[in-house]
């Protein structure tokens, strides 16, 4: 195959243009202190010194200096030699770096940092002097350590984010794919001062983080440390790695930085750009996302009590579904091209889940056939098929179901939910550049379908193809077994994930999952005017009525503080039908709201109280959010007004809606309040 070439060329230059020059070096000075070399500018004094290789960089601001952490026996600090100003960067300075890859080979690793004048990044671009040389992985400088008593990690590790404690044991993850990393950056900050530091990896198809131990006294404490994988066996490519210090602000200031990057990079691409290139996106806003409907009467029932949109998943007849729309929700269904379960014998065959088997499928290094999905009772086998090939089925599915059925909307599953991976077919090879390439030329045609697009799961480069991600509010590798749709009937039941072995089965859900002391919005804080968040369809508002009843509650305020989207059921299993009044409750309390604030930045967030139990959001329109996740009532003040929260209340004041759950003359009362809506409990 060799149609997908042009796309994936043009696309995959992404990753190279992220190492086009950063511009002229205003104010930056690069000289000899000593045995030092120092590149310095009004923000920061970064030194290196070339008789103990360790490199420092003093944030002249916060007046803190971030330095190496110690050699270990496992990890000696990789030696710098050849320290030398820059030729072609007048703000940098080049060196060479001696390195080994995982296999013990000794590699010499060219480097050039750069300060920017003005900015406070360290710039550090790194080759090869022969491109081609083989290489396994390698590990690159030694991390730069943080040793605070409220040190956190900061990443968005398959969810919306997590604030990991530097010294938790035992720590969750170790070890990070950073082409899997929803945004390719971490971050290390003290939430007390919030000095901290992010690590951006500009080049993060082939790369990894390895959260190093350390040790401060009694103290084992993580670091993040960057580690670049082989393209094909090769090094392939210059890469590049970029770490941003800030001197206050904590997590919050580290994910703007990342903001500001994503816009420099085309990514920020705002739901109010694509509402106007497609107005059917606007039926998003407030509309709670809906799978296991029946059709037109659903619809009807769920207007007549009050739901006035929904995102509604599913194929009922195309007289039906002209009907639904007209009633202002916005149609979609499920599909996916990544698993092929029929072979076919002709072109005109080919659909989501067949094609030519096994020629269709990704072929491994050792030319053996990639396997994807497998059923739970473990009967039914697919195939994954090279992405490459993607885009050649869906061009024959969407035509074909849009001939038929009015649809608005279409989901596409696992596409960006996966990692990145190669293929070494010869008639249809990719890297994992070329790999990520496929997504966007997937999304983006059926995008040109005139159709509002999710996907399951979010990452970063397909924020400007998607509408809405489902997913990204869930907890991660710690959530239910998304896929599977296995309702448990109790906690004993509860699926424990790669990592919740370490915290027992339920403890790993309550505590990473959906426990609020160790999760952060980061990624509603760099995309949340870009593309709408819900839950994993495995993991609703409503999926756990039976094991966890009250974990719904504390959903919808999650949803009420990250500004985002709701998701239930509406079959037997959900609470349309288990429990009527909790499906409009839920609407009631999250879709007012993520109608009025769908398109605005959230701006802030905030730990209000030191265990993380009441907390705060702010947004770009001037809404301000204060949620109590806390078992025990919290007094707070809004717009002038004192409220009581209980657990999982709310207090929520803009410019298009105020609403609160709050306790008045003893008991929890429900106000919501807009121009053309108004609720309240109280009788």
């Amino acid at each position: 195959m060799t149609s997908y070439c042009s796309v994936l060329v043009a696309l995959s230059a992404m990753a190279a243009l992220s190492l086009a020059a950063t511009g002229a070096a205003d104010g930056t000075q690069v000289h000899r202190s000593n045995a030092n070399w120092v590149l310095e500018n009004s923000l920061l004094r970064m030194s290196i010194d070339r008789q103990s290789s360790r490199i420092s960089v003093r944030d002249k601001v916060s007046g803190h200096e971030w330095r190496q952490i110690a050699e270990s026996a496992d990890r000696p600090t990789p030696r710098i030699r050849s320290l030398r100003k820059a030729a072609a960067q007048a703000s940098g300075v080049s060196f060479d770096l001696d390195c080994r890859d995982e296999n013990g080979q000794a590699l010499s690793v060219a480097v050039t940092a750069t300060l920017p004048g003005g900015t406070s990044d360290v710039i550090f671009d790194v080759d090869l002097a022969d491109r081609e040389t083989a290489i396994t992985q390698f590990p690159f400088l030694q991390p730069f350590g943080l040793d605070a008593a409220e040190g956190v990690l900061a990443v968005a590790d398959y969810s919306d984010g997590h604030l990991y404690p530097l010294d938790l044991q035992p720590f969750p993850q170790e070890w990070f794919d950073a082409a899997r990393l929803d945004m390719p950056w971490v971050g290390v900050c003290d939430l007390k001062t919030g000095m901290g530091y992010a690590i951006i990896v500009d080049t993060s198809d082939d790369a990894y983080i390895h959260l190093q131990e350390w040790h401060s006294g009694e103290r084992a404490l993580r670091a993040p440390l960057v580690g670049w994988q082989s393209q094909k066996g090769r090094f392939g490519y210059p890469r590049r790695v970029t770490y941003h210090f800030a001197p206050s602000g904590g997590y919050v200031a580290l994910a703007k930085r990342y903001r500001q990057y994503a816009r420099e990079h085309g990514l920020l691409v705002t739901l109010a750009e694509k509402a106007r290139a497609n107005p059917n996106v606007a039926r998003l806003f407030g509309a709670p996302d809906v799978w296991g409907g029946d059709g037109l009467e659903f619809a009807r029932a769920a207007r007549a009590a009050g739901v006035d949109k929904m995102l509604l998943q599913g194929r009922t007849s195309p007289e039906d579904m002209k009907a639904i729309n007209e009633l202002g929700c916005l149609t979609s269904e499920y599909d996916e091209y990544t698993d092929v379960y029929h072979n076919v014998t002709s072109d005109d065959a080919i659909d989501s889940y067949s094609d030519y088997l096994p020629d269709c499928a990704v072929m491994d290094a050792d030319g053996s056939r990639m396997r994807a999905w497998i059923s739970w009772d473990k009967k039914e086998q697919a195939m994954k098929r090279c992405p490459a090939l993607w885009l050649r089925a869906a061009r024959k599915v969407v035509p074909h179901a849009l001939a038929s059925h009015p649809f608005l909307g279409r989901f596409i599953d696992v596409t960006t939910a996966e990692g990145l991976y190669q293929c070494y077919d010869p008639k249809h090879p990719l890297t994992r550049g070329e790999k990520r390439s496929c997504g966007p030329a997937l999304l983006g045609y059926v995008r040109s379908q005139n159709l509002v697009v999710g996907g399951e799961h979010g990452i970063w480069w397909a924020v400007p193809y998607l509408d809405y991600i489902e997913g990204m509010m869930s907890g991660g590798y710690y959530s239910w077994p998304a896929g599977h749709l296995v309702h448990p009937k109790s906690k004993a039941e509860q699926f424990t994930g790669p990592w919740g072995n370490q915290y027992g089965p339920w403890d790993a859900y309550e505590r990473f999952g959906i426990g609020h002391r160790y999760r952060a919005p980061l990624w509603e804080l760099v995309f949340h005017d870009c593309v709408i968040s819900t839950w994993y369809w495995g993991d609703t508002n409503d999926f756990l009525l039976n094991a966890a009843p009250e974990i719904t509650a504390k959903k919808d305020a999650f949803n009420i503080l990250y500004g985002t989207q709701p998701m239930m059921w509406a079959n037997e299993e959900g609470s349309w039908q288990k429990a009527r009044d909790v499906f409009l409750r839920t609407y009631r309390n999250t879709c007012k709201l993520h109608e009025a604030i769908a398109c605005a930045e959230m701006v802030s967030h905030e730990l209000v109280t030191p265990d993380h139990g009441v907390q705060r959001t702010r947004f770009s329109d001037g809404t301000e959010v204060i949620v109590n996740f806390g078992e025990q009532p919290y007094e707070v003040e809004l717009g002038g007004r004192q409220y009581v929260l209980p657990q999982n209340g709310f207090a929520v004041k803009g410019p298009r809606i105020e609403q609160s759950l709050a306790i008045t003359d003893g008991r929890p009362v429900t106000t919501i309040r807009t121009d053309s809506y108004s609720y309240n409990d109280a009788q």
